[in-house]
């Protein structure tokens, strides 16, 4: 709606003037009334409205001067004169001052309309051409921001459109993410409700669409501090049940030259969408070291876990796998191609090695259709796994080779704990005593024997890598007893664990 003010020191000729004609039906709200000139010129410059109808002789200040002062104060709005005295030295002051129109007194109600409605077509189209020339210069802007993303070698050309636009990017630092929903190829693109909600208490932010993603530019934010914000908005946004988009940060720069790199970076994440689709805001920092990991040795851990029916095992592997993935920032294609070459080369060996329970076995053809189908790394481990424990049902327990090394294993991971072959027995649903005959006849040893060396091997380890007491190491390892300890390491070393530490390397010093 747009603003009217009626100035008239006459309050009757005021009231009949509101209900001459429906102002609203003009698009036209009274916003304020003067009751005489000096009254009506304040409330001018209060409201500034976008027009005015005002009397000519009124008490103080007449209508022509109020008009002038107005306009010398920079009042822009539209007046129309209602006056009872024609005038032409008015009429003639009138229009030099830019008046839309001199009507007189009583008012003409169709005379009146006509010249509301000609002021109406007048600010419509103003409106029109203003609303046309911001967005041209947002439209500009955009452009130049989305130059600024990719690489530009800070060309002179460039330099003086950011000056024309007042983007000269005076800021300590600078970052980008690209906004994207999940499963981007099937879905829209963020809305507009979405991003608001997710940029919200922000300042410095631009936002540009780059493709079928928006991209944020975020001003005076380095990744860290811009990846805490998001993450707290998008909690807002979980509890408002509204949908969550996916979040890519790029790292942090510290001159706008350099905005390109953050962007690439941030996209390269987007390109890699399929390793985080449990993560919501995905950053420079997220792949982390998890050893030398190789791929030869997980999956020669996950045949032994399968062969063994070590159901942990398997599990802790295939994250294991899943790890290697995100820090090698493996393809889709590559990870579903490694994961199935080498569960299929599983089944082959299983299946080699277990002939009479070749028709229980899972299809081939129905694990590579659930792979093909898998739409990110979670759901494609989560159907490695299940594939494997299936495996691991069939064949686990076949023989007692089998058990033995189920027991083995267990043992290795557990040794630090209270081991006992009676509780070990029970875990494995087998009587103790038949169990302890066949672990000894498949290993070659009893169970506490293996048991010390296990522990005794793990003690040597910590003695060289760790800078601990000899108590502490026993107490790690699983002896309750420091003098039992002595004199197992002693049995099995050949030294006491004072004198196997003090065989510890020390480094030279410069």
């Amino acid at each position: 709606m747009y603003q009217l003010m009626i100035i008239d020191d006459e309050p009757i000729v005021r009231s009949g003037i509101k209900d001459l004609i429906p102002w609203e039906d003009y698009q036209f709200e009274v916003c304020a009334e003067g009751i005489d000139g000096k009254d009506g010129l304040n409330k001018v410059m209060e409201f500034l409205p976008d027009l005015v109808l005002v009397d000519v002789k009124m008490p103080g200040m007449s209508g022509i001067e109020l008009i002038q002062e107005a306009r010398k104060q920079g009042f822009e709005g539209k007046f129309i004169i209602l006056t009872g005295y024609s005038d032409f030295e008015f009429a003639k002051q009138a229009v030099s001052l830019g008046v839309r129109a001199y009507l007189l007194k009583p008012i003409d109600e169709e005379e009146l309309m006509t010249n509301v409605e000609e002021v109406l077509g007048e600010l419509e189209a103003k409106k029109n051409r203003e609303d046309y020339f911001t967005k041209s210069e947002l439209i500009a802007r955009q452009d130049v921001i989305r130059r600024i993303l990719l690489p530009n070698n800070g060309s002179e050309e460039l330099k003086k459109d950011m000056k024309l636009y007042s983007l000269e990017f005076k800021y300590h630092c600078f970052c980008c993410a690209v906004i994207s929903m999940k499963n981007a190829e099937n879905m829209p693109a963020p809305s507009e409700e979405c991003i608001n909600a997710l940029t919200r208490d922000m300042n410095q932010i631009d936002r540009i669409w780059m493709d079928e993603n928006v991209v944020l530019l975020c001003k005076e934010y380095t990744f860290l501090e811009a990846a805490k914000q998001l993450e707290l908005n998008i909690e807002r946004m979980e509890a408002k049940h509204m949908e969550i988009p996916f979040v890519f940060l790029g790292h942090t720069v510290k001159q706008w030259q350099d905005i390109q790199f953050s962007y690439e970076s941030a996209r390269f994440f987007w390109e890699h969408r399929f390793l985080y689709s449990n993560q919501r805001v995905i950053t420079i920092d997220m792949p982390e070291s998890v050893g030398q990991i190789t791929v030869d040795r997980i999956l020669e851990q996950l045949g032994n876990y399968v062969d063994i029916g070590d159901e942990e095992g398997i599990e802790h592997t295939m994250y294991e796998l899943q790890q290697y993935a995100r820090i090698s920032l493996l393809k889709e294609s590559d990870i579903k191609l490694l994961v199935a070459h080498n569960l299929i080369l599983l089944h082959s060996r299983l299946l080699a090695k277990y002939d009479q329970k070749k028709s229980e076995f899972p299809s081939l053809n129905q694990l590579r259709e659930q792979i093909k189908n898998c739409n990110s790394i979670d759901s494609l481990i989560h159907e490695a796994i299940a594939f494997c424990k299936t495996m691991s049902e069939i064949v686990g327990g076949s023989t007692s080779d089998n058990i033995a090394k189920r027991v083995y294993a267990y043992m290795e991971k557990n040794f630090d704990k209270d081991l006992k072959l009676e509780n070990i027995a029970k875990t494995f649903n087998y009587n103790s005593a038949y169990l302890g005959k066949l672990f000894k006849k498949e290993m070659g040893e009893g169970f506490n024997n293996i048991l010390d060396s296990i522990r005794i091997e793990n003690a040597k380890r910590l003695l060289m890598e760790q800078d601990l007491k000899v108590y502490q190491v026993s107490e790690k390892v699983g002896f309750s007893n420091i003098d039992y300890f002595y004199n197992k390491f002693k049995k099995h070393v050949g030294l006491s664990p004072k004198e196997f530490q003090k065989k510890k390397p020390r480094n030279e010093e410069g």
